[in-house]
């Protein structure tokens, strides 16, 4: 039982070739996956064909009376020859049901994180679970500020006048929708102790009289009536209904002069007074963002520069402290990056930012006309 060198050798030397490439092979397969694997395919099977040989000579130098018969597709072969053809055949065969199911793998990985960044990129605005407030004061003139006030209007206590975005219509939401127009509408009503249904509805009811019978006013007009409820419950003075969206046969949209609404919405507000007391902030929601579908970035730059063109103008405003109410994350956000980039504004201190309200929870979502 006496081997060649030579044989043995070559044994040796096959294997360690057949390990290299296939090695090689494996590392290089991740180029080869978005290109179909022709070469990575090819490159197993002359591995595994170097591989095979290793005990093939290695058995019949050792054992040169050995037998061995295989059959392939069917092909029989006896001898050395056989051994290797099996060898050969199982291998290559194995390696690329192993290669393919790599490849499915990283193309199922691929396709995961896509989703997770569509997800991402899709995800809903979170709503904000507490009322805090982010305040920028304008250069020049400390006592005039504009300020970000997070969360759910309800929890606004103590601002002057609420503006409420509403559609050229003036028809006010439904008392228990999530809108802007239906809190105010509910909350500024007067409503049984007892059950909290609607006994008269206040604000509505003004509303409708101010229009002295007019089915519609124009885009971007303010219409300014009593707080009635909201007087009591938030410390309102008087309620501005701006006209932020109008009815487009689908909908509604946004009105076009959003800058103009916003000017006239803080010029009303600024007379409202209760007796002797002026009104002295107000309070804008991002107006036609909602139901009106306006992208909340855009809207939101459009509000600060009439905001601020308001605080910074003659004469000087009678409402000096401006409230933007931010709902959402991406609303915040959004406020921020404005405000940031305004520069005639600067934050007065920093805050933390606040907690997200956990989705399903709370209130549910908010819409502003």
């Amino acid at each position: 039982m006496k081997a060649e060198p030579v044989v043995v050798a070559m044994a040796v030397f096959s294997l360690l070739v057949g390990l290299g490439g296939y090695a090689w092979r494996a590392r290089r397969g991740d180029g080869d996956r978005g290109g179909g694997g022709g070469g990575s395919e090819r490159a197993y099977v002359v591995s595994w064909l170097l591989i095979s040989l290793f005990p093939v000579l290695l058995i019949f130098s050792f054992f040169p009376q050995s037998e061995f018969s295989a059959g392939v597709k069917g092909a029989t072969a006896t001898g050395a020859v056989a051994l290797f053809v099996f060898l050969w055949w199982y291998g290559t065969r194995t390696s690329r049901a192993a290669a393919t199911v790599d490849r499915l793998r990283a193309e199922l990985a691929g396709r995961t994180r896509e989703a997770e960044e569509l997800r991402a990129r899709l995800r809903l605005p979170s709503p904000i679970e507490e009322t805090r407030t982010y305040e920028y004061v304008l250069d020049g003139a400390p006592d005039r500020r504009l300020i970000v006030i997070t969360g759910d209007l309800r929890g606004v206590k103590g601002v002057d006048v609420w503006v409420n975005s509403e559609n050229t219509d003036m028809q006010m939401c439904r008392f228990h929708e999530t809108s802007i127009s239906a809190i105010i509408r509910y909350e500024g009503a007067r409503r049984d102790p007892v059950t909290g249904r609607v006994v008269e509805d206040l604000v509505a009811d003004e509303l409708r009289e101010r229009l002295g019978g007019q089915p519609s006013v124009e885009p971007g007009s303010a219409v300014v009536t009593g707080a009635h409820g909201l007087a009591e419950r938030y410390g309102v003075m008087g309620v501005v209904h701006a006209a932020a969206v109008h009815g487009t046969g689908a909908g509604y949209g946004q009105v076009g002069n959003l800058a103009a609404c916003v000017r006239n919405a803080l010029a009303r507000a600024g007379e409202v007074r209760d007796g002797e007391r002026r009104a002295g902030s107000v309070l804008l929601p991002i107006l036609g963002a909602g139901t009106g579908g306006a992208p909340v970035e855009a809207t939101v730059r459009t509000m600060v520069n009439a905001i601020v063109g308001h605080l910074a103008g003659p004469p000087e405003p009678r409402t000096r402290a401006v409230y933007l109410l931010a709902y959402t994350d991406a609303e915040l956000a959004a406020c921020e990056r404005a405000l940031d980039d305004c520069e005639r504004l600067r934050p007065a201190f920093s805050r933390p930012r606040p907690k997200r309200r956990a989705r399903g929870g709370g209130k549910g979502p908010r819409t502003t006309s």
